[in-house]
């Protein structure tokens, strides 16, 4: 008999933390980068359980918002003194929860975890490629043609803030710098143009540049490199060879993106 309770509570256990997984309740994985990954769902409790709200049975909990693609939190639906209250989503203000559980408004995000503190993971360092062909006789491309970025906020935030990374080949064309700088304000539906310096022998910059996007809340970029930002306004030589350990800055990741001389080279935060 104590054999056969001991398998049925085991089964209730497994069934129920399945059901939970299925339901989006269970909290992100545990960090496997740099900074600490916190509850969410404490956090969402914490805030929103005030009021009537005080009377709910289940807890307020953390979940993922595919339509907002962001953790907010999950009130449900509650019945009494003659009202229902249907289930609905609350802000969760990522800045917020980790000044609130680690003492610091810096995070980030790896795929749906979020961490707090600067991120300190090893990031794959950007290709490494040839060195442009040598100066032509003539005057080059460069005469009738141009390469340009315009940088658009397409996404439903008011305002963010982009940052760009380019191959700076110096004066004498040997060495070559990643170089990064920042930052450009962008209003919601709104771009901003920026044009690249023509080579010397007059031929139009033609490459790879990797870009950036944040704001109060978000961060755009897809993490196959990552490079030292600053939150104020900065221009970094040698930006792939950064230690990147000063009190204001991070490792942020990229949207790796191919400049056409003479096109119309546009990226869209989203």
């Amino acid at each position: 008999m104590i054999v056969l309770f001991l398998r049925q509570t085991a089964l209730v256990a497994l069934s129920f933390s399945a059901c939970l997984a299925l339901s989006g309740i269970l909290l992100p994985e545990p960090a496997q980068a740099g900074g600490s990954s916190i509850n969410l769902s404490k956090f969402c409790d914490g805030k929103y359980r005030t009021g009537l709200l005080r009377g709910l049975q289940t807890k307020i909990v953390a979940k993922w918002d595919s339509k907002r693609k962001k953790w907010g939190c999950y009130i449900p639906q509650k019945m009494g003194y003659g009202t229902i209250t249907p289930a609905h989503y609350k802000p969760l203000g990522y800045a917020e929860a980790c000044r609130k559980f680690r003492g610091t408004m810096q995070y980030h995000l790896h795929g749906r975890t979020l961490h707090c503190g600067r991120d300190t993971a090893q990031r794959k360092q950007p290709p490494r490629q040839p060195p442009p062909p040598p100066p032509s006789a003539g005057n080059g491309r460069g005469e009738a043609q141009y390469t340009a970025l315009s940088m658009c906020n397409r996404s439903r935030t008011d305002t963010i803030y982009a940052a760009w990374v380019w191959h700076d080949w110096g004066e004498n064309r040997r060495r070559k710098n990643w170089r990064a700088q920042g930052w450009i304000r962008l209003p919601r539906g709104r771009c901003e143009r920026i044009e690249f310096p023509h080579y010397r022998n007059g031929d139009p910059y033609e490459d790879t540049v990797y870009l950036h996007a944040t704001s109060d809340r978000v961060n755009w970029g897809k993490g196959d490199y990552a490079f030292c930002m600053h939150p104020s306004d900065f221009d970094h030589l040698a930006a792939d060879k950064m230690a990147c350990k000063g009190p204001d800055q991070w490792l942020a990741e990229t949207f790796e993106f191919q400049l056409n001389p003479g096109a119309e080279n546009t990226f869209n935060f989203n």
